[in-house]
């Protein structure tokens, strides 16, 4: 057995875009008011039995097959009642599985953080190592006084096409070649004037006639990052309306700017929960996928699509689409749906594979064609698939099969006017797929200069330039 300690990792300057949730997997019925990441005076500690307490409360099957590592953030507040509000899960089995969120908030209150003679409510990370039915358990120790940049580059899980074979140059923006106010990226979109916006996890950049212009905490209303005031919450989507308006998702809220105003939209002055993905349908509404549901605005009113009111399999929304006949077309984890007039149709036909993975992007192109990026973790049933106007159905594969397995989509962008299929990865980079002669080139950070395996959402500028969103640097192809 492997011997029981608790003990500080080093501390991380990279992978972690710091905000309310450090990680992708996200748990309700934590209160998020007020707190800040790890701080005080003495920092908070957990009870010396916890160790015990999770052997006892975790699944004892799961337990005894698990391997790999799980990255948990706990929220303790001012009495020490512990939380778990957000986890990243690198392991053969799930979290829910495992019973991960009843394990941590069962067990025994935790000393809390103590600043000024005052207790207060933090957050904290914990590293959970799983082998041979055991498991150690890190903690992570945040430096950010020393910190003035953040990137992470990471290693491919698949070999790209040799150098030789791609067709693509990059040119690379970063802080220390550009005026990109930080590296870490995952938001990017061209306005209805080539403008292009990029969202960092410290501020905004407009870039207009090559020209960077810089929003940020100290010049908008967007909120400063929690746990430094001199900081920017992080960007985390960013799309543009059919009157130029942006739209952005920063931390879990949406900012509007109009160009000349900013307006934020929060759970106080809106039903927005925990936004995720913004969606511009043809009518010019605008569609915010959540964790709490779907929030749909006509630039006046709006309107909620939930488990209650329109019969989605849960709240958890990965994505929502509006297609030319004005169907909704839903992903959520739990199953997708579609509502046409006001009828929820799930999508469970065996033959189709809407009944096997969820949506996690839709496009529907010139011709008629649905594209669709599905998401299941760690399935062969996840990965880019065309819906025809006669109901067949084709599977996009890369030569690998594990890419889209084994790799989470991020997003895709289908180039019409080039013939290309973009894809966008965690874990190897960015994908260009020629439609008409299925060729394949994978770009990583070692066959290529794209600096980093992790690359979120993409857009083409009116030039015809792809550009995407990297965590070491934005990427524009050279044209």
């Amino acid at each position: 057995m492997k011997k029981i300690f608790l003990i500080l990792s080093i501390s991380l300057n990279t992978v972690i875009g710091y905000s309310q949730h450090l990680y992708e997997e996200k748990y309700k019925n934590c209160d998020i008011t007020s707190f800040c990441l790890d701080c005080g005076d003495i920092k908070a500690q957990p009870p010396m039995s916890i160790k015990e307490e999770l052997t006892t409360k975790f699944d004892k099957k799961s337990l005894a097959k698990i391997t790999g590592t799980i990255e948990v953030q706990i929220l303790i507040d001012e009495n020490g009642k512990p939380c778990l509000l957000s986890s990243q899960n690198q392991t053969n089995i799930t979290s829910k599985k495992l019973k991960l969120q009843e394990a941590i908030n069962s067990t025994s209150l935790w000393i809390p953080a103590v600043s000024n003679n005052n207790k207060e409510k933090v957050s904290v990370s914990l590293l959970l190592d799983f082998e041979n039915g055991d498991f150690t358990i890190k903690r992570r120790v945040f430096d950010f006084k020393n910190q003035s940049n953040m990137k992470s580059v990471g290693e491919p899980q698949i070999k790209g096409n040799e150098q030789k074979e791609l067709t693509e140059k990059w040119i690379v923006y970063t802080q220390q070649n550009s005026e990109l106010p930080w590296d870490m990226t995952r938001a990017i979109a061209c306005d209805l004037d080539n403008n292009i916006w990029i969202g960092t996890d410290n501020g905004i950049v407009k870039i207009e006639n090559n020209k960077w212009i810089h929003f940020n905490s100290k010049n908008t209303i967007i909120n400063s990052a929690a746990y430094n005031k001199n900081e920017t919450e992080s960007v985390r989507y960013i799309a543009v309306d059919k009157q130029n308006n942006k739209w952005f998702v920063i931390d879990w809220d949406v900012y509007k700017y109009d160009n000349e105003k900013w307006t934020k939209y929060d759970s106080i002055n809106s039903p927005i929960r925990w936004a995720r993905t913004i969606f511009i349908d043809h009518n010019n509404n605008v569609w915010f996928s959540s964790w709490d549901g779907i929030a749909k605005f006509d630039g006046k009113n709006w309107e909620v699509f939930n488990k209650t009111n329109s019969n989605l399999p849960t709240d958890q929304v990965l994505s929502v689409y509006v297609d030319k006949e004005d169907r909704i077309w839903i992903g959520t984890f739990e199953g997708n749906v579609m509502i046409e007039k006001n009828n929820t149709i799930p999508l469970n036909d065996t033959n189709s594979p809407l009944s096997k993975a969820y949506i996690s992007k839709m496009y529907e192109d010139k011709n008629g064609n649905m594209w669709f990026s599905l998401y299941k973790d760690k399935s062969e049933d996840a990965g880019i698939y065309v819906l025809n106007p006669s109901g067949k159905w084709v599977k996009i594969s890369p030569p690998n099969s594990k890419t889209f397995s084994e790799n989470a989509i991020n997003d895709f962008y289908l180039d019409e006017d080039n013939d290309n299929l973009w894809v966008t990865l965690s874990g190897i980079g960015i994908l260009k797929y020629n439609i008409a002669t299925k060729k394949w080139e994978v770009y990583t950070n070692k066959n290529s200069n794209v600096p980093s395996i992790y690359i979120e959402q993409i857009t083409k500028d009116n030039n015809g330039a792809i550009w995407a969103a990297t965590y070491a640097g934005v990427i524009r192809q050279e044209k």
